[in-house]
């Protein structure tokens, strides 16, 4: 672009130094023409400058591309098709024809009527024979867990009613431990004879365990315990321990 803005400023000044020297021309002719012009009739005269044509570039820039537009298709004419005069005749083709079925038959609605009816009348000898059989009666507690249970009733009893033995001499020597205590009770629950079976290691102790047993009254025997005996030895342990 350096050497087209030197070509400008050229042109410019060619164009330039040309007016200069029309002017200068110009100038010179009205110079020789005012002696004459004094000598003629003294009419205005009216000088008008002649204006430069302007200067074309010497040099002009290149036209703008014009963006290539696709060639146009050119249409062949398309061959007439001969029109037959008499055409063939067409076979018609005969179509398949669905096979016929026949729908299923419904379910009469005396069916389902049966069903219905059958089903509380099958049930029905289920229902009277679970009311028809009476229920049965749980077993009895055997004679095993009668007695059992007996037993810890009275054990129970026994340790409800224990008192450590009091006394100055049970306050200096606080004895503790355990006595094993049989007794012998009688259905009606009597007591006939009670002693120590493993000693405590304490006299105190051992006579306490024994109070006790003597001092407690018991219930009777339960119905089918220790069947055919009048009398039966029961066997207990005491713990003792001191007050504080």
């Amino acid at each position: 672009m350096m050497w087209v803005d030197r070509l400008n400023d050229q042109r410019h000044n060619v164009s330039s130094a040309v007016s200069l020297c029309m002017v200068a021309v110009i100038w010179l002719m009205t110079q020789s023409i005012v002696p004459v012009q004094r000598s003629l009739s003294e009419e205005p005269m009216e000088l008008s400058l002649l204006t430069p044509e302007p200067v074309r570039p010497l040099i002009q820039p290149p036209a703008p591309a014009t963006p290539l537009q696709p060639p146009k298709p050119v249409l062949t004419p398309s061959k007439p098709t001969p029109v037959l005069s008499n055409p063939p005749a067409v076979l018609a083709v005969p179509s398949p024809v669905a096979p016929i079925t026949t729908p299923p038959t419904p379910a009469t609605p005396s069916e389902p009527a049966k069903a219905e009816i059958t089903r509380p009348i099958q049930a029905a000898p289920a229902v009277s024979q679970a009311v028809a059989e009476p229920a049965k009666p749980p077993p009895p507690p055997s004679s095993a867990a009668i007695e059992n249970a007996y037993v810890v009733s009275v054990r129970t009893l026994l340790n409800a009613n224990k008192r450590y033995p009091t006394g100055r001499e049970a306050s200096l020597q606080r004895p503790a431990g355990k006595a094993v205590v049989w007794f012998v009770l009688n259905r009606n629950g009597n007591l006939q004879d009670a002693g120590i079976e493993g000693s405590s290691n304490s006299i105190l102790l051992d006579n306490a365990a024994v109070s006790t047993v003597r001092r407690t009254s018991y219930t009777p025997w339960p119905e089918g315990s220790w069947p055919g005996q009048a009398q039966h030895r029961f066997t207990v342990t005491l713990d003792f321990v001191p007050l504080n």
